[in-house]
């Protein structure tokens, strides 16, 4: 069996039961790494404790760019070696901060291996519905759509989400932060945002008035959210 296990947003106290109980049956586990020299992985620190000595770990380099060829051959190269471990008969794991079908890289293997192996995902708590929470920061009700944005996409079709919708989460805000903190002082959206960097981790920071933040106050993990039907 191969499992993706969504091992939420950076506290090990956020992993659930049922991704604490997959994760100590695993015989093997393969864990993201940013740097190809690098072998620590974020997603492995948190589930550290949850594993059984005996687990195999395997720490597999995902490029961070957007080489395509590169890209599609780590994925081809690391999907194959977890098909070989499973039809071994092992119990294959592989961890992902978050949720696992939100903005994850293990998204790249399941659509290589789904038709290959049995695949079991886990899901794990994201990093909008942790910090809403934690923040009693409602993000939707009634009728109203919730949109998720990615600020990747280009900052005038951020615009027409800002503008159109009053539920928002915009996501891998650091590249465009001080041009998307502007817009929302001109939409007057400075009483329903909240900006938070490192959710859940020990450099968490909680940003309630946006007026004076700058890129070089956040870190790359960085999110937006917006409600405007609440005020802070």
């Amino acid at each position: 069996m191969f499992y993706g296990i969504g091992v939420g947003v950076g506290s090990s106290d956020a992993v659930t039961k049922y991704g604490i109980d997959v994760l100590q049956k695993l015989d093997v586990l393969y864990v993201p790494t940013a740097k190809s020299a690098d072998s620590f992985s974020v997603a492995h620190e948190i589930v550290r404790g949850y594993l059984k000595e005996s687990t195999l770990i395997k720490d597999r380099h995902f490029p961070m760019n957007y080489n395509t060829k590169e890209l599609q051959n780590a994925w081809n190269n690391i999907a194959s070696e977890i098909e070989s471990d499973v039809l071994k008969g092992k119990n294959v794991g592989f961890v992902t901060i978050g949720d696992p079908m939100v903005y994850s890289t293990y998204i790249y293997l399941l659509r290589i291996l789904k038709n290959k192996v049995k695949v079991v995902t886990i899901p794990g708590i994201t990093s909008f519905l942790d910090i809403a929470s934690k923040n009693n920061f409602p993000l939707v009700e009634g009728e109203d759509a919730l949109v998720v944005v990615p600020a990747t996409m280009g900052l005038e079709k951020i615009k027409q989400y800002v503008k159109n919708e009053n539920s928002i989460v915009l996501m891998k805000v650091y590249k465009n932060f001080d041009e998307i903190i502007n817009l929302l002082l001109e939409e007057k959206l400075e009483k329903h945002s909240i900006v938070v960097s490192n959710s859940s981790k020990n450099e968490e920071k909680v940003y309630a008035d946006i007026k004076s933040i700058k890129k070089e106050d956040v870190s790359y993990f960085t999110t937006i959210l917006i409600n405007k039907k609440w005020e802070i």
